[in-house]
Order: structure tokens, then C-alpha cells, then sequence
């Protein structure tokens, strides 16, 4: 039971990475107009709530959660991830994560960037719900200059992603 809830949160954290990618594919809708949540707010946030499984106590579910994002959350699979606030008796915990996201490679061209996000977790209710939100992008960090950091808002909303007549921007911020 609890191979099946780490694999099952592990690729839920991966889906979140590719949204929060952004893949940019017009023909394919999840990645199309209205695919990236905002608050009430404007800030971009991705979240999803499962049921608990039968047989599994919220005490239970918040420990393998717990577990698995410490390990979810260090080297190799994120460059830094840290505990900001645990709280047992509330079963919520927020892990903030640095981690490389890949948009294109081949062997001529790699686009990447390092993301770094809030992950929290909440379990209540028989049910967990897993969010990122503070989505920030490092682009071209390495590169001459410095590169740029680009909050989720300014990157893969529809208002910064599309143009007035609806078409798809090609390069993103070439004016920042």
C-alpha cells in the first residue's frame, strides 16, 4: 500500500513539473489557453487532493508523506529542498524546492531552467492535497550575464503567454 502511495505522489510530482513547464503545445489543450491556475490573487498554483487509502490512518499517510518528500526533496533529485514549516498535530508540512527543469534537449540544444516552488501537503479529513505554489524560474542562470528569474505570473499565464489576438508568443520576455 505504501509503494503504491509514494508512486503515485511521485508522479504527481512529476505531472506538476511538466505543467508547471508549461509545454506550450496550442494543438494539445492541456497545455493550452486557461491550463494554468490562478488564485484570486493572480498567483499561479497547481494542487490535487486524493483520497487517504482504506486501512491507511491520517497519522499513517502524513508519516509516508513526510518520508517521502525528504526524499523526494534531496540530491539527486532536487539541488536543495528544505523543510519550512512541519506541524504533526496539523499533518500540514511546506517544503521549498530547488530543482532543474528540462524543455528541450537534444544533442545540438538544451533548454533548461531551475525552478524552485513551495510544496505543501495537508492531510485532513481522509483525504491529502498536495500544492506548489511561489513557482519561480531561474532561466539561463548559468550563461553570461546571469540570466533572468521569472515568477510563474510573468512566464506561463495566459496574459504573458498569449498575445492580445490570442496567438501563442514565441519567445517569452524579450522586452525584460
Amino acid at each position: 500500500m505504501k509503494k503504491a502511495l509514494l508512486t503515485i505522489l511521485g508522479l504527481l510530482v512529476t505531472l506538476f513539473s511538466f505543467a508547471a513547464n508549461k509545454g506550450l503545445d496550442e494543438m494539445n489543450p492541456k497545455y493550452g489557453k486557461g491550463a494554468v491556475p490562478e488564485d484570486e490573487n493572480g498567483r499561479v498554483y497547481f494542487t490535487q487532493t486524493f483520497q487517504i487509502p482504506q486501512g491507511v490512518t491520517e497519522d499513517q499517510c502524513y508519516e509516508t508523506l513526510l518520508n517521502w518528500a525528504k526524499g523526494r526533496f534531496a540530491l539527486p533529485y532536487a539541488q536543495a529542498g528544505r523543510i519550512l514549516n512541519e506541524d504533526a498535530q496539523t499533518r500540514r508540512f511546506i517544503f521549498h524546492v530547488d530543482q532543474m527543469i528540462v524543455f528541450k534537449s537534444t544533442a545540438l540544444v538544451g533548454d533548461e531552467s531551475k525552478i524552485s516552488y513551495n510544496f505543501s501537503v495537508a492531510v485532513k479529513d481522509g483525504e491529502y492535497t498536495l500544492t506548489m505554489t511561489d513557482i519561480k524560474y531561474r532561466y539561463e542562470e548559468g550563461r553570461e550575464g546571469g540570466g533572468k528569474i521569472f515568477p510563474a505570473e510573468d512566464w506561463i499565464t495566459d496574459k504573458e503567454a498569449y498575445n492580445r489576438k490570442g496567438k501563442h508568443r514565441k519567445v517569452p520576455h524579450q522586452d525584460h
